[in-house]
């Protein structure tokens, strides 16, 4: 028998070091670390600022050289003399280009700005992800412990009902009540197994997806450290809601993705509008075309170099208006953009305000979810003695349970909304989530 305690000892400590007990505040930092969106993201900032690294490039001349070597044997011209020669002859060209951007329109430095809102978006993509990432973990990780909440009372009203039966059946058998009476009682124990098992697959969901947003395996177990649920008084909420929603809107990163996509497209504006312009650029060549018979190779070298330098105006004059559809399709481009950043802004005013109305309700509606949870437990545990003595049926009984196990839900329920949105609010105002 010992040895049997001792083995199950060994198994139960085995498990619990297998499970990773974590408190939000764990979890959050391996979101953020291991998260796949995040990560997306980051690969995205970093290739929009290589490209706008690229950019200024266009602000720099364009290199390239060239060289050729052509061999001939037999009767052959010479390029030299212009005569007929027999012999072997060596034809050897090169050149180094350079061209110059002298004016193009301004497109170059339109382009630069536009890399740099495309940089700047990216750059705040990535904190819109951390934004969302959190709020989504934080969700996640007090739906979890709100669903274990329930889960156990679920069991301990399962418990409950199980006495009942047991008692409804002595009295059937005592011929005291009728056998509906203890048929009332089977139904309302599997109405709350099967409340039950419905939570338990909602934890499921829940403990998968948050184990996603980590990154985790889905068979690693953790266990999520439950935080106190001591409320204190929210400062924010003491502030004009307005003011509130001003200040969350200005630091989300949602708006600023709009504003740098603002600017974006009106640089994009501006580099449409660069073709209306002429364009002139410098081209700078050095070259060299030399023919050698084995009898003059090295005499040649300096007599066959050329140097030019070439300046090109090009004038746009008509090109069937499609510079002119360019241009006003980017034009509205720029007003549709003007037009999201104003949705956007709308988007998060409602969004903060409903944030900031629901933790005023939460506050009221745990004051009286205490309340009732109070008064139905009374309640409860007055009729469940009066069912034992005989003095009520159990249809009283099972109205009287089913008040006392919504009112327990309810509670257990506001506690957790009260805790998530108070530090939503904080979270809107730029504080780290903390619960």
């Amino acid at each position: 028998m010992k040895k049997i305690l001792l083995i199950a000892a060994l198994a139960c400590s085995c498990i619990c070091f297998s499970q990773e007990a974590m408190t939000f505040q764990d979890c959050l930092d391996l979101a953020l670390q291991n998260n796949l969106e995040l990560k997306s993201a980051a690969y995205d900032q970093e290739n929009a600022a290589y490209q706008y690294k690229a950019s200024y490039g266009k602000l720099l001349p364009s290199v390239a050289a060239q060289a050729e070597n052509k061999n001939t044997w037999g009767r052959e011209i010479d390029p030299n003399t212009n005569l007929y020669v027999n012999e072997q002859l060596r034809t050897y060209s090169g050149s180094i280009n350079a061209n110059f951007n002298l004016f193009s329109g301004f497109e170059a430095i339109n382009t630069i700005k536009r890399n740099k809102q495309e940089m700047n978006i990216n750059r705040a993509n990535i904190e819109r992800v951390r934004y969302n990432v959190t709020i989504d973990l934080a969700q996640k990780f007090i739906t979890i412990l709100y669903l274990q909440d329930v889960i156990l009372a679920n069991e301990d009203q399962i418990q409950s009902s199980t006495k009942q039966l047991e008692l409804a059946e002595l009295k059937f058998n005592s011929g005291v009540i009728s056998e509906s009476e203890v048929f009332k009682v089977k139904s309302q124990k599997a109405t709350e197994e099967l409340t039950l098992l419905t939570n338990q697959n909602h934890l499921t969901d829940n403990l998968i997806s948050l184990k996603q947003l980590m990154n985790l395996p889905l068979e690693q177990e953790i266990v999520l450290l439950k935080p106190k649920l001591e409320i204190n008084e929210n400062v924010a909420l003491a502030e004009n809601q307005f003011s509130i929603i001003n200040k969350a809107i200005e630091i989300n990163p949602s708006y600023a993705m709009s504003l740098y996509r603002e600017k974006a497209a009106r640089a994009e504006l501006g580099i449409a509008r660069s073709v209306r312009y002429p364009t002139l650029g410098m081209r700078l060549t050095l070259g060299d075309n030399m023919t050698y018979s084995d009898t003059y190779y090295k005499d040649q070298l300096d007599a066959n170099l050329s140097k030019a330098l070439r300046f090109t105006l090009t004038i746009p004059i008509f090109n069937q208006f499609e510079d002119f559809a360019k241009i006003k399709s980017f034009k509205i481009n720029y007003k549709q953009s003007k037009l999201d950043t104003q949705i956007m802004r709308n988007q998060l005013s409602k969004e903060v305000l409903k944030a900031i109305t629901d933790t005023k309700t939460s506050i009221k509606k745990n004051e009286s979810s205490s309340i009732a949870f109070e008064f139905s437990k009374k309640s409860y545990e007055a009729d469940a003695l009066k069912f034992q003595l005989g003095k009520i049926n159990i249809n009283e009984l099972n109205t009287t349970k089913m008040m006392f196990n919504k009112s327990q839900a309810e509670l257990i329920q506001s506690s957790y909304e009260l805790l998530f949105n108070n530090a939503l609010i904080k979270f809107y105002l730029g504080e780290a989530f903390s619960l």
